[in-house]
C-alpha cells in the first residue's frame, strides 16, 4: 500500500467506512420482487437486448450502404460498394481507440460494484442504436456502430450468472439465458420484413425503433428490480472491515496488489499458466472472428436470394443460433469446457464451408440459415467459453471482472483483421469475399481448438470462491 499521511489515511478510513455502510445496505435491501429466478428473468431479457444490439448494425449495414452511399441498382458486386467498404472502415479507424479503453472501463466493476454497469451497459447500448437510426450520413452511422461495439461485449449479465448461479448449473443457465435472448435475434427479420421497402431506401431506419425502445426499457426495469451479487458483497466488504495490517500481509501472501485493479491482474495472468494460455488462443481464435462478418454481403453477391428470401433468412438463421446456444451449456458441464470447445469449433467450420458454398448454389433461404446459425452457434459458444468461462473460473472474485476485461484485450487482433478487410474490400470483391473468409477461418479455428485441447487445464466444477488460493 502506498505511503499516506495521517489526514489521507484517515479521510479514506471515512469514505471506506461510507462504503461499507452502503453496501452492508444493500444486502439488506429488499427490491419489489426478488429471488433468483425473478432476477434470471431479467439477465435473460437483458440477454435479449444485447444479442439485438450486437447482431442489428451487422444485418443493416449494406442497407445503410445502399441508401446513404446511393449505391447504383443497391449492387453488392458493384466497385461503389467495394469502395464504401473501404471507406467506411478508413473513417472506423480512429474510433479503435474506444475498444482500448474498453477492458479498463470494465475493471470498474470490481471497484464499484455489477449493478450500476448492468444498468448502464444495457441503456448505452440503446442510445447506439439510436445514433445509428438518426445517422445523416455514413460516419456518424459508423460512430453509432462503435458506441454500441463499447458496451455490447462487457457482458455484466454473464458475471451476475456466475456470482449467483449453483456451481453445478452455471453452464446451462449461461447457455439457456443466451439461447433465449438470442431468439430475440429473430425479431430483427420480423422488424425488417414490417418495416423495410427496396424501394424506399431510406427505409431501413425503422427497422431500429422498436428495438431502441425495448433496450432502454429493461435498463431502466433492470435498476429498479435488481440488487448487487452476494459474491461481490462479501468480497468486497471483507476487503474493507480488515485493517490495514491485514492487508498488508494478504498484500504480501499473493505477491500483488489486494485492491485488484489492472496492475494486479496482469500480474495475476502472467503467473498463471492457465491465464496465459487462454490468452494466447484468444489471440488467435480473435482472428476468425473478423472473418465471420460479412454473411449479407455473401447473400446478396450470390444472386439466388429475393428480398422475401433475406427475410426468411434473418427470421431462421438467428432460431438455429439460438438451439444451439441453448444446449451447448449441457455440452459444457456434461463433457467440460475444453471437450465443448473442440466441439464447438467443428461445428463453426461445417457451418462455415456449407454457408459459403450454398450461397453460390442457391441451395435456399432455410438451408443457408441453417448453415450460417451452425456456424455462428458454434462461433459464438466457443468465444463465450474462451472470453467468459475459462477465465471466469481461473480467477479470483476480487479481481475476477478486471482480469476478463484485460484478458480481453486479445480480441485486438480481431480489429487489425477487421480493418485490413474493410480497407482491401474494394480489391477483395463481394463475390470473392466469402472464399477469402473461408480460407482464414478454417486453420484459425483449428489451431485454437488444438491449442485449448492440449494446452489449457479443465475447470469443470470449479469453486468460484477457493480460485486463486493455488496459483494456476
Amino acid at each position: 500500500m502506498k505511503t499516506e499521511t495521517e489526514q489521507e489515511k484517515q479521510k479514506r478510513r471515512e469514505k471506506e467506512a461510507a462504503e461499507l455502510s452502503r453496501l452492508e445496505k444493500a444486502g439488506r435491501k429488499k427490491t419489489l420482487v426478488h429471488g433468483f429466478w425473478f432476477l434470471l428473468i431479467i439477465l435473460t431479457v437483458i440477454y435479449i437486448a444485447d444479442e439485438i444490439s450486437s447482431n442489428m448494425n451487422g444485418v443493416m449495414k449494406p442497407y445503410m450502404i445502399f441508401d446513404l452511399f446511393h449505391i447504383p441498382d443497391s449492387d453488392t458486386t458493384s466497385s461503389a460498394y467495394g469502395s464504401a467498404i473501404s471507406v467506411m472502415t478508413v473513417a472506423s479507424i480512429p474510433t479503435y481507440i474506444l475498444m482500448i479503453v474498453n477492458p479498463l472501463y470494465r475493471t470498474l466493476a470490481d471497484r464499484f460494484g455489477r449493478k450500476i454497469f448492468l444498468f448502464i451497459n444495457t441503456l448505452c447500448m440503446g442510445l447506439g442504436l439510436l445514433m445509428c437510426m438518426l445517422a445523416p450520413n455514413p460516419y456518424v452511422f459508423v460512430a453509432g456502430t462503435v458506441f454500441t461495439s463499447f458496451f455490447t461485449p462487457n457482458d455484466m449479465q454473464v458475471i451476475y450468472l456466475m456470482e449467483t448461479a449453483p456451481k453445478q448449473h452455471r453452464a446451462k443457465l449461461c447457455s439457456v439465458t443466451k439461447g433465449i435472448g438470442l431468439l430475440s435475434v429473430s425479431l430483427i427479420g420480423v422488424f425488417r420484413s414490417i418495416f423495410y421497402h427496396p424501394e424506399d431506401l431510406a427505409s431501413w431506419r425503422m427497422v431500429y425503433l422498436v428495438p431502441i425502445i425495448i433496450t432502454v426499457a429493461i435498463a431502466v426495469i433492470a435498476y429498479i428490480f435488481t440488487k448487487e451479487t452476494p459474491v461481490f458483497l462479501e468480497r468486497r466488504m471483507a476487503y474493507l472491515r480488515k485493517t490495514d495490517e491485514e492487508r498488508e500481509e494478504e498484500l504480501r501472501k499473493e505477491q500483488g496488489g489486494g485492491k485488484g485493479g489492472i496492475g494486479e491482474a496482469v500480474r495475476y495472468i502472467l503467473r498463471s499458466r492457465q491465464l496465459r494460455n487462454v490468452a494466447v488462443v484468444l489471440f488467435v481464435f480473435s482472428m476468425a472472428i473478423a472473418m465471420s462478418g460479412y454473411a449479407g454481403e455473401i447473400l446478396l453477391a450470390g444472386g439466388h436470394m429475393s428480398n422475401d428470401d433475406m427475410n426468411l433468412f434473418y427470421v431462421v438463421e438467428p432460431l438455429v443460433y439460438a438451439v444451439f446456444a441453448f444446449f451447448s451449456g449441457f455440452f459444457t458441464d456434461r463433457l467440460g469446457r475444453k471437450n465443448s470447445g473442440v466441439l464447438f469449433g467443428i461445428c463453426a467450420i461445417i457451418g462455415m464451408t456449407l454457408f459459403v458454398f450454398g450461397a453460390q448454389w442457391g441451395i435456399g433461404a432455410v438451408a443457408l440459415a441453417f448453415a450460417n446459425g451452425l456456424m455462428f452457434g458454434g462461433l459464438w459458444s466457443l468465444s463465450d467459453l474462451l472470453f467468459l468461462v475459462l477465465p471466469g473460473e481461473s480467477a479470483p472474485t476480487r479481481i475476477r471482472a478486471t482480469v476478463m476485461a484485460v484478458i480481453s484485450y486479445m480480441f485486438v487482433s480481431s480489429s487489425i483483421v477487421s480493418i485490413l478487410v474493410g480497407v482491401f474490400y474494394d480489391r477483395i470483391g463481394s463475390a470473392r469475399i466469402g472464399v477469402f473468409q473461408l480460407c482464414f477461418f478454417v486453420p484459425i479455428i483449428l489451431f485454437s481448438i488444438i491449442f485449448l485441447k492440449l494446452k489449457v487445464k479443465e475447470t469443470k466444477d470449479t469453486d468460484l470462491s477457493r480460485v486463486g488460493e493455488e496459483n494456476g
